[in-house]
């Protein structure tokens, strides 16, 4: 893996540099990875669960993870995801942003093992503290965003060149603090009003989003004014609600388009498109191809 940062390719072809480092590589039994990405498209993962713990962070751009039961968290720079055990879940693959993700996966029963970071009541705490957590989306602490960022940083310098003790070192300390960090996050969280406004308007385009719609109806069904709906909504999921829309539209296309053989004219009303021409133009800007080409 080249030390510098290649050149992103173009819209056609995906893209993603990954470096890892396993639990036993940083002598920390807790740690099933420490995992480093940079996606410029969406990549092809299938279903999955993991036996532990997994916490999602996200560093920059956006991303969509789905999860078998039905629920989707879109993310933004500085959120993260947390991932109970046996959950399946993968990345969406139809709509995705150009996103940075530092990965996590850990486990909480192996109190007092040889080389843990925690001794036997600390790490009961930390086990408490994630034990009923469903799937999640939290915003990062300036902290945890910088620990992230940092770890990010140094997978990918020490998988592109020669490890040095020390920095083996540093990253162990940094996967330690950043569960520590996450399990402090995970305590006590609570939905916010404007999380609350956010649900309703995402509600309420998913159940209209193949009819016209104004803002200012979704800022009304949501509760609140146009701009305050903008401003939250762009906080909580990193996009504009028209962003939000658009990719619910294309996600509607792209199915009609996989399963049936209907003409891209019928395709594009029925998700919600006002023209044909509309609709390509709206497709190739979020997945990078035509509707021709995805067919």
């Amino acid at each position: 893996m080249p030390a510098k940062k290649p050149t992103p390719p173009d819209a056609s072809a995906p893209w993603v540099k990954e470096s890892a480092f396993s639990g036993t590589e940083l002598s920390l039994p807790m740690l099933g990875e420490a995992i480093a990405t940079q996606n410029f498209h969406a990549t092809p993962i299938s279903w999955h669960a993991h036996e532990r713990y997994e916490l999602l962070m996200l560093l920059g751009g956006g991303a969509l993870y789905e999860f078998a039961d039905g629920r989707e968290f879109e993310l933004a720079g500085g959120q993260m995801l947390l991932v109970p055990p046996v959950h399946l879940h993968r990345p969406s693959q139809d709509v995705r942003t150009p996103s940075i993700i530092c990965a996590v996966t850990f486990q909480t029963n192996n109190a007092g093992s040889l080389h843990s970071p925690f001794n036997s009541e600390e790490q009961q705490w930390i086990a408490a503290q994630f034990r009923d957590c469903s799937p999640g989306k939290h915003i990062m602490s300036p902290a945890l965003r910088h620990m992230a960022r940092t770890l990010h940083q140094e997978l990918v310098k020490q998988r592109a060149g020669p490890r040095t003790v020390d920095a083996i070192a540093s990253m162990r300390l940094l996967v330690a603090c950043i569960i520590l960090e996450a399990a402090r996050h995970t305590s006590g969280i609570q939905q916010t009003g404007s999380a609350n406004a956010v649900a309703r308007a995402k509600e309420y385009m998913e159940n209209h989003f193949t009819q016209p719609l104004q803002m200012n109806e979704v800022a009304q069904k949501a509760g609140c004014s146009r701009a305050h709906l903008f401003l939250v909504f762009k906080r909580e999921t990193g996009m504009s609600p028209n962003d939000w829309l658009q990719r619910r539209r294309v996600k509607r296309a792209a199915e009609l388009l996989r399963t049936t053989n209907r003409k891209l004219e019928d395709i594009a009303t029925a998700a919600g498109f006002s023209s044909a021409q509309y609709c390509c133009q709206v497709f190739r800007k979020y997945t990078g191809k035509t509707p021709g080409e995805h067919r």
